[in-house]
Order: C-alpha cells, then sequence, then structure tokens
C-alpha cells in the first residue's frame, strides 16, 4: 500500500492525539517548551540523525539545548491520585439508605456503591464510624441487593464486610442475613451454620429474634430453588482449530508477506460466512478514563457490585479477585499517580504503552529490552553466535545493563517469547516518522520513565533531577517503541448498548478501552472488509462476514468503511492516521454511499467456469449475452433469479433478527451471504445491510448492557 499522503497537515495532528488527548494537560505546554527550546535546526539536523530508541530517550535527558527544560518540568513529578474519605464515604451511605427506605433501590445502589469506593479499609479513620466505615458500607448495600432478590451480589457484600470486621453488635445481624443469601442460592447447610452462628451472638434479651430466628431454621427443611443465573458471554471456537504458528488464529488463515501489503492475514483454505477466525486477549489492556468508575479496571465487566484499591478511589473492580490481581500487577505502580496520568492529558494509547510496562515488572521488561536488541538489526542476525553474543554484550555494556549471556540465552524460553516477537514485528513506521514526532513521543517516554522513578519501579533509581541510569534508559526505549507500534496496531474495545424496546433498534456501541491484540493486529485494511469483531470481555473474536478462496487476504475494516465515507473522505483519514493509502477494490472502483446504492449496479457472474468477469443485470433476461472475458455467449437468467432469491433470504433473516433469534438470524443470513459471492459481484446493497445485520446478530454473543433507568425518572 502506498503511503501517499494528501493532507500532511491532518496528518501531523492525527499523529499527534494518538499521543496526547485534545488541548488539556500540562503534557502539551511540556512538549510545546522543549520545541521551542531545541529549535528547528536541532530537531532535525541533530535529534533527527539519531537511529535508536535508546539514543532518542539518552538525547531528550542529556542534551545541552534541552536538557534544562526537561529535568526541570519533570523534577516536579509527584504522587497525585484520590485519596479515600470516611467521611464522604458516610455521607453518600447515608443519602444511600435514605434511597433504599423510599424503594428507589438503583440509585440507592449508585450512592452505595460510591460510599463502598470512597471508604478507607477498616480501623483507618476511627473518628468516623469507629472505623468501620468500609463494612457499613458494604452491609447498606447487601441490604438493598436483599430487596432486589440479587443473592449472590449481598452474599459477596457481606462476606467482604466479614473480612474487614463489624461491630460486635452487628455480627448477629450480619449472619442471620448470611443465612438468607445461602439458603436462597441453594445451599441449605451453609444456611443452617450461618443462622445458628447468629443465634450465639444474641444477647438473652433477643427473644422474638432468638424465635424468629429458629422459624429459619426449621424452614431449611423445605429448600428453596434458586433461579438460574444469566449465562456469561462466553468466547467461541475458532473454526478449524488454532493455527500452529499462531495459536489465536484460526488454521484457515496463515500469515504471508509482500512487499507491498507487508506481513498480513490471508486465507489459507475456503473461509464461509460466521466462521470464527480468531480469538485473542489483549498483550495489554486500558479503559478510557471516563469508564473508570463504570467497568472493572482488570477484566473491563460494567459494574454491579464494585468494590475499591485499598488505597485510591480513582479506580473500581468488579470483585476481590480482579483487585487482587491488578494489585499484584500494573496497579501497585499506577496507584499513586493516576490522577497525575489522566492530569498530563495523555492519550489512551500512552496509557497502554505505560501499562505494558507496569504489569510486566522490571525483570521480565529488562528481558524484553534484551531481545528487542538482538532482533532490531538485520546485522545481527547475519553475524556467528560468538560474535553476535560479544556485539551484544558491548551493547548491554553501553546501556548499563546487567545480565549474563546465559540468562539472555534461556530468557527465550519464558512463554511470553513469542508475544515478544509478535511485537517485534508490528509496523512503526519508523522510517517515515517526522523527527519532531519522535521528539515529542521520546518527551512522552521521558515523563512516564519519571512517573516509574516515583512509584518505585526500579531498584535502584537515579534522583528525580538527573538523567535516567542505564536500566531507565532501557525502559524509556521500550516506551517509545511501544508508543511508536500502538499508534498503528491498537484497538478499540467496545460493548453493545441494547436498545431499551427491542435488543436491536436503537443498540449502539460504545467505546470503553484500547488493547494491542498482536495476532490480530497482522489483520490489514478494506474499505469493503471481509470479518466484523466483538469482544467478550477484554477478549477480541474475528469472524467472516463474507466468504473468501484460498490465499485471498483476510482484511478488517479501520474505521473508514466504503458504504458510509466517499473515497477521497477514506483515503484522507487512512492516509492521516494509518500513514497508507489503500487500493482494495472499493477504492480503485469508487463505490458509491450508501445514499447512492442499489441493488441494480450489482454484477453478475460470468456462468462460465473458470471466468471470473462480472456482468451487468441485463434488461432482457432471456437474451444471451457475449462476456468480454471468455468471449462466451451466456445466458443470465438463472443468475438473476438467484439474486432476487438471495434477497428474499436477506428479507427473511433479517425479520428473524427483528423476532429477536440472533443466533438463528446468523444462521439464515451467512448462507443467504454465501450464495450470494458465487453468483454475483459487490456492491450490492441489500448483501450490505444483511452483513450489518449479521455483524450485530454476532456482537449480541459478546459484551453487551442494557440501560438502568433510575427509579424516578420518567
Amino acid at each position: 500500500m502506498s503511503s501517499e499522503d494528501p493532507d500532511p497537515f491532518y496528518r501531523v495532528r492525527c499523529s499527534a492525539e494518538t499521543l496526547q488527548s485534545g488541548s488539556k494537560g500540562f503534557f502539551r505546554e511540556f512538549s510545546e517548551a522543549v520545541t521551542e527550546a531545541a529549535g528547528p535546526a536541532w530537531i532535525s539536523k541533530i535529534f533527527g540523525k539519531l537511529e535508536r530508541d535508546e539514543d532518542r530517550i539518552r538525547a531528550v535527558f542529556t542534551d545541552p539545548k534541552v536538557s534544562d527544560t526537561v529535568l526541570g518540568t519533570l523534577g516536579h513529578v509527584k504522587e497525585l491520585y484520590r485519596d479515600k474519605d470516611a467521611a464522604i464515604s458516610r455521607g453518600k451511605r447515608l443519602e444511600g439508605a435514605f434511597y433504599a427506605a423510599e424503594n428507589y433501590h438503583n440509585r440507592a445502589l449508585l450512592l452505595l456503591s460510591q460510599a463502598v469506593l470512597r471508604a478507607p479499609i477498616n480501623g483507618v479513620e476511627k473518628s468516623v464510624d469507629g472505623g468501620f466505615t468500609l463494612a457499613l458500607a458494604l452491609l447498606a448495600r447487601a441490604d438493598v441487593f436483599l430487596a432486589q432478590r440479587e443473592y449472590l451480589f449481598a452474599l459477596k457484600d457481606i462476606k467482604l464486610a466479614a473480612s474487614e470486621g463489624v461491630p460486635d453488635s452487628m455480627r448477629s445481624q450480619l449472619y442471620r442475613k448470611m443465612g438468607v443469601c445461602q439458603r436462597n442460592i441453594g445451599e441449605s447447610e451453609k444456611a443452617r451454620v450461618c443462622l445458628e452462628l447468629a443465634g450465639r451472638f444474641l444477647g438473652p434479651e433477643a427473644v422474638i429474634e432468638r424465635e424468629t430466628l429458629l422459624k429459619e431454621i426449621d424452614a431449611l427443611r423445605s429448600p428453596v430453588q434458586p433461579e438460574e443465573p444469566k449465562p456469561e458471554p462466553r468466547t467461541p471456537q475458532l473454526t478449524g482449530g488454532p493455527n500452529p504458528s499462531y495459536p489465536r488464529l484460526s488454521r484457515l488463515v496463515k500469515i504471508e508477506e509482500t512487499p507491498t501489503a507487508g506481513r498480513h492475514v490471508v486465507a489459507a483454505e475456503e473461509i464461509h460466512v460466521s466462521e470464527t477466525l480468531a480469538v485473542e486477549p489483549p498483550l495489554a489492556a486500558c479503559l478510557v478514563p471516563e469508564n473508570y468508575g463504570s467497568h472493572c479496571q482488570n477484566c473491563f465487566t460494567r459494574l454491579r457490585a464494585p468494590v475499591g484499591c485499598p488505597t485510591c478511589s480513582s479506580v473500581a473492580f468488579c470483585g476481590t479477585k480482579c483487585r487482587d490481581e491488578a494489585m499484584d500487577s500494573y496497579h501497585k505502580f499506577e496507584c499513586k499517580i493516576i490522577a497525575l496520568l489522566i492530569g498530563s492529558g495523555m492519550s489512551v494509547l500512552s496509557t497502554v504503552a505505560f501499562r505494558m510496562i507496569t504489569q510486566d515488572g522490571l525483570k521480565k521488561c529488562l528481558e524484553t529490552y534484551n531481545r528487542e536488541m538482538q532482533e532490531s538489526t538485520g546485522t545481527v542476525a547475519k553475524l556467528s553466535k560468538s560474535a553476535r553474543r560479544r556485539q551484544r554484550k558491548k551493547k548491554l555494556k553501553e546501556n548499563g545493563i546487567g545480565g549474563t549471556d546465559d540468562e539472555q540465552e534461556t530468557s527465550g524460553r519464558d512463554k511470553s517469547e513469542a508475544v515478544v516477537r509478535s511485537t517485534h514485528s508490528l509496523v512503526t513506521h519508523a522510517d517515515k516518522r517526522p523527527a519532531e514526532d519522535f521528539l515529542h513521543r521520546s518527551l512522552m517516554a521521558a515523563f512516564l520513565v519519571k512517573c516509574l522513578q516515583r512509584v518505585g519501579f526500579f531498584e535502584k533509581p537515579s534522583k528525580i533531577n538527573e538523567p535516567p541510569s542505564g536500566e531507565e534508559t532501557a525502559i524509556g526505549a521500550l516506551l517509545l517503541r511501544y508508543l511508536q507500534f500502538l499508534q498503528f496496531n491498537a484497538h478499540e474495545i467496545f460493548e453493545t448498548r441494547l436498545g431499551t424496546e427491542h435488543k436491536f433498534r436503537g443498540s449502539k456501541q460504545l467505546y470503553i478501552g484500547v488493547a494491542i491484540y498482536p495476532s490480530v493486529a497482522l489483520f490489514n485494511h478494506d474499505c469493503y472488509p471481509a470479518v466484523t469483531r466483538y469482544f467478550v470481555g477484554k477478549n477480541i473474536v474475528i469472524r467472516a462476514t463474507r466468504p473468501l478462496k484460498s490465499g485471498e487476504p483476510v482484511a478488517e475494516n479501520y474505521g473508514p468503511i466504503f458504504t458510509k465515507r466517499t473515497l477521497s473522505e477514506r483515503q484522507r483519514s487512512l492516509a492521516s492516521r494509518y500513514w497508507f493509502r489503500c487500493q482494495c477494490t472499493a477504492c480503485k472502483e469508487d463505490w458509491q454511499t450508501f445514499k447512492t446504492l442499489t441493488n441494480d449496479s450489482t454484477r453478475l457472474r460470468c456462468p462460465t467456469e473458470g471466468c471470473s468477469r462480472g456482468l451487468a443485470q441485463p434488461r432482457d433476461p432471456s437474451k444471451l449475452i457475449k462476456c468480454p472475458g471468455c468471449q462466451s455467449k451466456v445466458s443470465l437468467e438463472k443468475r438473476l433469479a438467484s439474486l432476487r432469491e438471495c434477497e428474499a433470504k436477506y428479507t427473511r433473516g433479517l425479520d428473524t433478527m427483528e423476532a429477536e433469534r440472533p443466533e438463528e438470524a446468523v444462521e439464515e443470513l451467512a448462507k443467504a451471504i454465501d450464495e450470494f459471492h458465487q453468483i454475483a459481484l459487490p456492491p450490492h446493497r441489500d448483501t450490505h445491510l444483511a452483513q450489518i445485520g449479521i455483524a450485530a446478530c454476532m456482537a449480541d454473543s459478546g459484551n453487551t448492557w442494557t440501560p438502568m433507568r433510575m427509579e424516578n425518572e420518567t
């Protein structure tokens, strides 16, 4: 694909927005100050001549032209986060209890969840609620779940409150509620134990309460039939099983490389509509900040009963499992600087780059850096093994990084090496990147290195107002590389907001986060894509929306699709955002958008075997016409009849979708779309509408959400 750029100013703007969002935040002012101090000559003639990311990081910290500005600004990096507040938590709890008493349960849950997230762990602020703020918030929320018969959520809150500790006066009440939950989820024996424990904590004067407990214990003889829980979305199996070389991809596809298209996915054999071609968890993923309060920071599930970080109030988790996973990995480093990162104005792509570092930790990141150095130049690969070792040791020594040859050789046994190799091959367009863009990304990497220093990421950090050590420079170089390839290879994560009156009418895709999927990143773009994507949690699923023959590219869509945007609009967007000029069939033939597209312009395939020519629909189907391709006289009467039958099948499939039977609709529409491509060539209005419909039905098996209306809303 050509990299011709029709609008260089728009391209610069698009590139900047992948690094920093909008005009808010101090990073933009910082980068502009450094750019002004450096001047155009230094940027182009000195900094622009640097070829290695390590040298770029080192230059922004040590070159006299910019070092004072860089160190003077980054020396002020400090912890900044939203702390816990028992008084605010108590206020939210009391307000939530008021709405609960008025049976405004959804509004009460919202307020009580805020109380849970703002509450410090028990015993920290004893001046408020005797230090039991968190436990009291959890128990108040459990009461609302009990009122709504959501016993699993109530039980989780009660258990968490018990683990935090509650006042002695509330122990009987706690175990009684726990018993009620256990009984209603079908755990009669556990319910009996809880109710008996509740009795032990009753005082001798609580005669009525004791009689009530005995009745509840006696009622356990009649077991309750628990309600079946709503099934969670599940990732589908790869059609044909996994590809041996790329286990996140199906055997139906393979990776090829050409000078024009680079490394990309093609069909290894015939592919049919609805087949699953990729299922991949992210290498790293981040929510957009607007969703920190609505989705789990770790698994991206929409929150119903969130729990907080023990230290900050900036993020939320769906439960203790996700919270503990995050605390053991990335959040222990990000916790006390989240507000600083958001306030900087850095983009979510920059946040993903930072997450790739914080989730791996220092040791693994340095191993990654060492492998990147080994694979970064073709000259290294041509040297003998001993020569490669000597050159590698020399480079490592130059960068002040330890590690024996044996450690470097055996580090490849770590299961992450396959992932590292796959990210190493992702395009960065370093050869096309302007020097000023490199400078801004180097400054972002420098800022993030200073953030890591502040939160104890490095074992022996340099002083905050001094240039970085060798290890810190290595991490900065990794960050700079990540900031480059994420620009072109990351995917937005979305969920489908279902319509309130009908599942599909009024539905909308909501952007909730960004992730990097190394295998899926190998799918190239087409303005008429062959696949659709949806998400199950953070996992991406790729399924076919049109049939493909062996050897044909399997392309997705990067945003500009021919049905909605004109050729010039698509070319401008792709050249500016992804730095290539699209040469897909829709662009070469300048297909019409939906505004003017009809079924009548569709070409029918020549029925002669071996001929691939498309022929215009005849006015009189009974007459023979001459094919310009094979020169045969052919009848298109059967082809035209088959096309009309496809259109009728589309109508029936969309009617099934309208009846809210998405799985049946997928099956019906898939068969019809497969049949269409056997007899005709796109574009064809009804076929594209059917593909939109089948994509929506497939997405229904992924992340979906029905808005919750507050009780006093009309």
